[in-house]
């Protein structure tokens, strides 16, 4: 239904557009006519053109142009716009005495004669426009499901890397500390069920964002031994941005690893957000020795690049880089 109204509405606007024309063309030449005549007669031609329409797009879904296709396509839709053509003037012979047209000659036979004759060839690009508009939506729609199945590609390869290097935590602490093993396993099943409740979505407001990464921080913080602390400046205005699900985990994963890890006395962690010229400002900054000369980016980091040029594209900025004060800085931006 909503497809059927889309197209009368469409070719509605295209017949009461070539009205006007035509009552504009005939008022510039000397010779006004009324509004009606011209009105009903394209509006005539419009909605032959919407009853055929359907059956076009079908044409069009069957045969579609694309590698190894082509040639057959352009032969399928050469005859379709022919027989389409035949068919919108056969029925407009009906309607033009109906409608004041020109073109009525006294019976159907004589007029279709006079209108294929008048109008055949200008009514062929009717047809290739619509096949045009069909192939232009299917590719847009085989695109959105490409990236759709690209992001999806990447989350599923992020979740299994998270939680074996969650598991891995449990693992070292079971050792040493069944206690806070326990805990951690604890607080893991929270975690875990928050990051499947966002699997299915391509973005998520960043106050769930970041209490799966206080989750996630918590559970570093006690595999650490508390050896380090972390602090979350969120301005509140943006805490309902919408980010990317896990965008944050590989960042602040990735400071524990190189920041924290290597370092014999307590570290720090930072994590910001802010709004700035209308894009939305993630910082993850750790006290660490910096980005290492001729360093390569690990799957956590190589994942979150290429996320965010599937989603964003060229409206996003992501950038690694030693701090100015010591540590290492990833910085990106995306629109808010």
């Amino acid at each position: 239904m909503r497809r059927a109204l889309i197209i009368a509405a469409g070719w509605t606007l295209c017949g009461v557009l070539l009205a006007a024309q035509a009552y504009v063309s005939a008022a510039m030449r000397g010779e006004p006519i009324g509004w009606g005549r011209p009105l009903g007669i394209w509006l005539a031609w419009a909605w032959i053109w919407a009853l055929l329409t359907p059956a076009i797009l079908r044409l069009t879904a069957r045969y579609p142009f694309g590698r190894g296709r082509a040639l057959r396509s352009v032969l399928v839709h050469a005859a379709g716009s022919v027989v389409a053509v035949l068919l919108n003037l056969a029925f407009f012979a009906l309607v033009a005495p109906l409608v004041g047209a020109t073109s009525s000659a006294g019976s159907w036979s004589a007029t279709f004669l006079r209108v294929l004759g008048s109008t055949f060839l200008l009514d062929l690009p009717a047809y290739w426009l619509l096949v045009i508009v069909a192939e232009t939506t299917r590719l847009s729609r085989l695109e959105g499901q490409f990236a759709e199945a690209r992001l999806l590609a990447l989350k599923a390869q992020l979740q299994p890397h998270f939680l074996f290097n969650a598991l891995n935590t449990v693992s070292v602490l079971m050792r040493e500390d069944a206690d806070a093993a326990d805990d951690v396993l604890v607080r893991l099943s929270g975690l875990l069920r928050k990051t499947l409740d966002s699997s299915a979505k391509h973005e998520v407001p960043l106050r769930e964002e970041l209490e799966i990464i206080e989750a996630y921080l918590e559970i570093e913080r006690l595999r650490f031994s508390d050896r380090f602390a972390y602090r979350i400046d969120v301005a509140g205005e943006v805490l309902d941005a919408p980010v990317p699900p896990l965008i944050l985990q590989p960042l602040v994963e990735n400071a524990i690893r190189h920041g924290i890890a290597r370092r014999i006395a307590a570290g720090r962690i930072e994590i910001a957000a802010a709004r700035r010229n209308g894009r939305l400002q993630l910082t993850v900054r750790d006290d660490g020795p910096g980005v290492a000369a001729g360093a390569r980016d690990g799957i956590g980091l190589s994942n979150t690049r290429a996320r965010l040029q599937q989603q964003y594209g060229a409206r996003h900025t992501f950038a690694l880089a030693t701090h100015r004060d010591g540590g290492t800085i990833v910085s990106l931006e995306i629109p808010a």
